[in-house]
């Protein structure tokens, strides 16, 4: 018997090759979410309606500057990034 760690990878691995996505990605389904992509200036935001209807921002990721959308028999698969804060730590004598 597939222990649950083992459905979980092969239902993934099927998804992502259903898609012709071949990176490995945490999958968030938002299946009954309202959604759409912005484009500003070269710049794209998945933006959607969370359980609470409260309006969820994230950047959609680019590959070869082309943003990683693909869509395949009615859905779409957004590759983005959620909630991720950076705090850049720069040197001052190093500003150009």
């Amino acid at each position: 018997m597939q222990s649950i760690v083992e459905n979980f990878i092969n239902a993934k691995n099927i998804l992502n090759n259903s898609f012709n996505c071949d990176e490995d990605y945490f999958i968030k389904p938002l299946i009954n979410q309202k959604w759409t992509i912005k484009d500003n200036n070269g710049v794209f935001f998945l933006t959607y309606l969370d359980e609470n209807e409260n309006v969820k921002d994230c950047v959609i990721v680019k590959k070869n500057n082309k943003p990683m959308i693909y869509k395949k028999q009615g859905y779409t698969m957004v590759i983005g990034i959620e909630c991720v804060k950076l705090a850049f730590i720069l040197n001052n004598d190093k500003n150009f």
